[in-house]
């Protein structure tokens, strides 16, 4: 079983196929006797597209929990507020078996580059829409640092700030009562999104997406001999 996320927005069904084109920046030149010749280059950045299902009706395979309930016009406002905004976004792929065991994880930040949307007879009172995504690198100036020794010599560094992690408890519980908690939103609250959802889900070998019993304990992270060896477990 695959399941999408867009940022916190988990798609309602999984896209039939996953196109990935990976871009070739390579030059080739032409030498004197030799004639062409190959200059590797870093690869280009890579491109992710499919196609996204927008159901105006309730469906028993509609995989989200959270968003059962809504319909094709806000998963369209919600891509259009995401490409408008001009920022990267959260592009998480996850194949599970029904047992809830991971079997792999894509986890990119990406831009949003195409959104095509389609109406048709054929598809009834639904829609479907083409997304194109394109994978997104950090980068930004660094803070060159130039300090004087007692000895007159001069040394220099370089400083990169990073953002401090928000660091969940190690144990939670789900509430008790009789709202229906999923792992999504308690992870949510750990975490401050869902980027790991699905590891955290692995780590107490459960099922996602689920309910969660009343009071049942969760292990948020793994601790390790070292006391940064649970951040392995975090997706930045």
């Amino acid at each position: 079983m695959y399941y999408f996320y867009l940022n916190n927005m988990q798609l309602p069904l999984a896209p039939k196929s996953l196109d990935i084109n990976y871009n070739n920046k390579n030059e080739t030149i032409d030498l004197l006797q030799t004639g062409e010749v190959t200059i590797p280059k870093p690869m280009g950045l890579t491109e992710y597209s499919f196609e996204i299902f927008l159901p105006n009706s309730k469906y028993p395979f509609n995989q989200s929990l959270l968003m059962k309930s809504k319909k094709a016009e806000y998963y369209m406002n919600q891509l259009i507020e995401m490409k408008r905004a001009g920022k990267p976004i959260n592009f998480i792929v996850v194949r599970m078996k029904p047992n809830g065991e991971m079997l792999s994880q894509l986890n990119q930040r990406v831009t949003i580059e195409g959104l095509s949307h389609k109406e048709s007879h054929e598809y009834g009172f639904d829609a479907y829409l083409d997304i194109t995504l394109r994978e997104w690198r950090d980068y930004g100036t660094k803070k060159l640092v130039v300090e004087e020794n007692k000895d007159g010599t001069v040394s220099t560094a370089v400083k990169t700030e990073r953002p401090s992690d928000k660091i969940p408890e190690k144990e939670v519980k789900s509430p008790n009562g009789f709202n229906k908690a999923t792992l999504q939103r308690i992870v949510k609250q750990q975490f401050g999104d869902t980027n790991n959802l699905f590891k955290i889900a692995a780590l107490n070998k459960i099922t996602v997406p689920c309910f969660l019993g009343a009071n049942q304990a969760l292990t948020m992270y793994k601790e390790g001999k070292t006391e940064d060896l649970w951040k392995n477990l975090i997706q930045k």
